[in-house]
């Protein structure tokens, strides 16, 4: 019996710049709905973890760790790495999902409805990486490793990570 030289490719998300949603829409989206994110938790081999200094809103001037949104058509884990790229310019191996973090009522310049507010969830993910490089993009001004995690970044556990 011959065997099968099927090639087992493993999907990548196709996301589309032209998915991306012009600025005026995207604020009326979030004054009626919550935005779906991923945020990292990167670890060196001290355990410290790398922060950085956020240039935009919210949290404005404030250490935090790095994130955001989630593009249409990207897994998790997708995005989570994507992130990573773009924001540090690092590419991570082994990721695990600690939990959720929710943000609920933060004020955030330029959505007027319902007082301004924000509300996002992120799906928090964790890599342990030693980089004494780092490229930030534009919503970042400086990074750092630090011992805690920001005292307002409280992750929420999954109850379970057992398929039900």
């Amino acid at each position: 019996m011959a065997k099968s030289r099927r090639q087992i490719h493993r999907a990548v998300p196709r996301v589309l710049r032209s998915m991306i949603i012009p600025q005026a829409r995207y604020h009326r989206i979030l004054s009626s709905m919550p935005l779906l994110c991923v945020d990292g938790v990167i670890r060196n081999s001290s355990n410290q973890v790398l922060l950085v200094k956020r240039s935009n809103e919210p949290l404005k001037n404030h250490w935090w760790v790095p994130g955001g949104r989630v593009h249409k058509g990207e897994t998790l884990e997708y995005a989570f790495r994507r992130k990573m790229r773009e924001e540090l310019g690092i590419k991570v191996g082994h990721v695990h999902r600690l939990g959720f973090y929710e943000a609920v009522n933060l004020r955030h310049v330029g959505i007027k409805p319902n007082g301004g507010c924000l509300h996002s969830v992120s799906i928090v993910f964790q890599a342990c990486v030693d980089v004494t490089e780092v490229v930030l993009d534009a919503q970042s001004s400086d990074w750092g490793y630090f011992d805690d995690l920001p005292t307002r970044f409280k992750i929420q556990p999954f109850e379970s990570d057992e398929p039900t």
